[in-house]
């Protein structure tokens, strides 16, 4: 897995285009994704090119995915779930508290995926899509959270 760069444009749109048959990101965006300084995008390569992407936007101190894929004929073979735990791993040394994401209602398998990676559903965003179609919000803790104060030594 590496970090991608503005020269990888090209490469990453050629992805998009092979991973959404519908509803994915323009070149353009792409391209702000990959100057932003609040982002980052982590590829995974294969001998015949790019085999995931994973665009990241990092959001005061919370991790926000905007978009993981896995070329159709690697899929099912644990790259998603590395993918996304480079993401948790890249949060927690930046000292960041949550990953969030947003996940088409209607896109079962990838609820079901980011669940058994122990993400949580925050709650339906209505018409979040341009094309309006609703979406879940959901999120996951990076960092342990304290629940209750260690027990103060007993001074005699």
């Amino acid at each position: 897995m590496r970090v991608a760069g503005p020269d990888d444009l090209s490469a990453l749109y050629r992805f998009e285009v092979l991973c959404f048959r519908e509803h994915r990101f323009r070149r353009d965006h792409i391209d702000w994704i990959l100057r932003h300084e609040r982002a980052l995008t982590l590829v995974e390569d294969g001998p015949e090119g790019v085999t995931a992407a994973m665009m990241l936007l990092f959001e005061g101190s919370v991790c926000r995915v905007l978009s993981v894929a896995v070329a159709p004929e690697h899929r099912r073979r644990g790259i998603g779930t590395s993918m996304m735990r480079a993401a948790e791993t890249t949060c927690q040394e930046r000292g960041l508290s949550a990953i969030r994401l947003e996940v088409s209602t209607s896109n079962l398998t990838a609820i079901e995926f980011y669940r058994k990676l122990g993400y949580r559903t925050d709650g339906v965003l209505r018409g979040y899509y341009s094309w309006g179609e609703d979406a879940y919000s959901m999120h996951k803790a990076t960092l342990p959270t304290v629940s209750d104060p260690l027990p103060s030594s007993h001074m005699t």
